[in-house]
């Protein structure tokens, strides 16, 4: 792989404020791509922002709520204005607002789940891919919860099932474009989501990692490992690199168990 695999391509990321999303930018214009990022809160993607065009990269970025499908046009609309085609689509957006038994769940919260991590791909993917060039990637950020029902947390269980399931979908049209479809499951990460955190309560990654396994979300099993948000990161750019007629409709992932 040389320095800069990704020179010269344009790469959408979406929740790129913090976390994996923001790895993933950094990483991708370190490889050489032009970025268009968003995120919901304004001060975080104004940073990233900033050290994207620091490392030399033209940065588009908008504060987006990915729930609202009118504001998914707006941003789709202003990275085609700014680039004019795209190479790489990161679909790492996503929410964890429902956290309760099914038959207690709040039904605003459970849609809203539905409408930031699988309507929201589906409104990019289906905006930006007709300008998505030959050779083009489109990574799906999901979970190996996307593949068990759970006893809880269904919204998000269904939300990532959908999104496994549109992976194959797009896979299976896009091909004869040479554009790969697959998705990254990351497997537990160190980020704000994963740590539970509160608002203005958030722990950066290496304050996560650093406090021990035991002071974790339990339910891990032994022989599992919690990611620095990088190591994410660098898997999202070798499935960027692959050459035309690479893997497609696939999954990649860094667990470290059966999904």
């Amino acid at each position: 792989m040389t320095d800069q695999p990704l020179k010269g391509k344009v790469a959408v990321v979406t929740g790129a404020g913090r976390g994996i999303g923001k790895s993933i930018a950094l990483t991708f214009a370190k490889a050489g791509a032009d970025i268009a990022i968003c995120a919901r809160s304004q001060a975080e993607i104004e940073l990233v922002h900033q050290a994207v065009s620091d490392l030399g990269r033209n940065c588009f970025s908008m504060p987006v709520d990915l729930a609202d499908a009118n504001k998914v046009l707006v941003f789709c609309n202003g990275i085609l204005l700014e680039f004019g085609a795209i190479d790489i689509l990161v679909n790492n957006a996503g929410v964890y607002l429902e956290r309760g038994a099914f038959a207690d769940s709040n039904p605003e919260l459970w849609w809203k789940t539905m409408e930031v991590n699988a309507r929201a791909p589906y409104l990019l993917a289906r905006h930006l891919a007709g300008a998505m060039r030959k050779g083009g990637k489109i990574i799906n950020l999901t979970s190996g919860k996307g593949y068990s029902a759970g006893a809880n947390s269904s919204a998000y269980h269904v939300s990532k099932a959908a999104l496994n399931m549109m992976t194959e979908g797009l896979a299976n049209e896009l091909w004869d474009r040479e554009i790969d479809v697959n998705s990254l499951v990351p497997g537990p990460t160190a980020t704000a989501t994963f740590d539970n955190a509160q608002p203005g309560q958030d722990r950066s990654p290496e304050d996560i990692l650093s406090a021990g396994r035991d002071a974790l979300p339990k339910g891990l099993p032994a022989w599992e490992r919690v990611k620095h948000p990088d190591e994410v990161a660098a898997m999202a750019l070798q499935m960027a690199s692959y050459p035309v007629g690479g893997p497609t409709g696939q999954v990649f992932s860094l667990a470290r168990r059966p999904m």
